[in-house]
């Protein structure tokens, strides 16, 4: 059953369907919004974690690991706490379903969450931006000239034999020895005793080093459409994506899902829904037979000028920068 949409929201979400449907390889970028909906916290704008905690942005750094470790410990425990309990939402479902059913010939979700709730639904092609809180780290320390697995993946590289899968392991492990942790709530508090171990995220003030690898070679290969769900104008890595898509394929398609703020600079498509709402029209309509859609106009369609901000149903919000970036 179709949700109910207004009739300008309904154009949008019509004409969007109308370019996923057509779309060979979609980008999914996903942010807090996403899982939201699922009850974990969002991070910034009102009523998030770093609205009720401003300490955090200072705190939640590798600094604030080796003088705090019990606080940062423990803000990640309570992070597994909530994200052990929460369930995905349809938004989640409906992504792991498009790529079970291989509706995009190319298809990656690039997430800033931490939580595992786009595995938990059922979603492989997924790469952490951020990291994940269900994986712990610690400084890997091996001689590059005598290491075997780095060997097999460069041939692998070469050969472009399982290139996706080493792209994704590089981006996970970020030059680290990743392991998985599951123990909720932790034994102990911090729960390793070696200080060089810490959980796999990425922390205020730190780059993204490796993480980015599999996204950015996700993007050579000219994406015809991004999908952002739920991201936030405070985090650059965003606006950044977005920018090496357009550059990349200077046609492709940028569809923005978020209720609150309209953040994307470049030309777009804003559908103001929440991610369930919007992802579930949006399903709904690429169910339907071809040819029951509105037909887009190429002419006043706003993708064709890279220029333009047109296809905002809101006031677009300037792209804000954070130190973590």
């Amino acid at each position: 059953m179709k949700p109910s949409l207004s009739s300008e929201t309904g154009t949008v979400v019509t004409r969007c369907a109308a370019i996923l449907r057509k779309a060979q390889g979609l980008l999914v970028i996903t942010g807090a919004g996403i899982s939201a909906e699922s009850g974990m916290p969002t991070y910034r704008g009102c009523g998030g974690l770093y609205e009720k905690n401003p300490e955090y942005t200072s705190t939640l750094s590798a600094a604030g690991l080796a003088h705090e470790p019990e606080k940062i410990w423990k803000h990640i425990d309570d992070l597994r706490v909530r994200a052990a309990a929460a369930q995905p939402n349809p938004a989640h479902r409906i992504l792991a379903q498009w790529e079970r059913e291989r509706r995009f010939c190319r298809f990656l979700i690039a997430t800033q969450n931490i939580d595992g709730l786009h595995q938990k639904a059922g979603s492989n092609r997924v790469t952490e931006l951020h990291g994940s809180v269900w994986q712990m780290a610690c400084p890997l320390s091996v001689d590059f000239a005598e290491d075997d697995q780095l060997s097999r993946d460069a041939n692998d590289l070469i050969s472009l034999e399982n290139r996706e899968e080493v792209l994704c392991r590089w981006s996970q492990e970020n030059n680290h020895t990743v392991w998985e942790d599951r123990e909720v709530p932790f034994a102990s508090i911090p729960p390793y005793r070696d200080t060089d171990v810490r959980p796999n995220v990425v922390f205020f003030n730190e780059n993204y080093g490796n993480r980015l690898l599999w996204v950015e070679d996700f993007i050579r290969r000219t994406p015809d459409a991004v999908l952002v769900i739920g991201c936030s104008g405070g985090v650059s890595i965003v606006d950044r994506l977005l920018r090496n898509c357009r550059d990349a394929n200077p046609g492709c398609a940028i569809i923005n899902v978020n209720t609150y703020e309209d953040f994307i600079n470049l030309s777009h498509l804003h559908i103001p829904m929440p991610a369930t709402a919007a992802m579930e029209a949006l399903h709904a309509m690429l169910e339907t037979a071809p040819g029951h859609e509105t037909a887009i106009d190429t002419e006043t369609h706003p993708l064709q000028d890279p220029s333009s901000k047109t296809g905002s149903m809101n006031e677009q919000s300037q792209v804000k920068r954070w130190a973590g970036d």
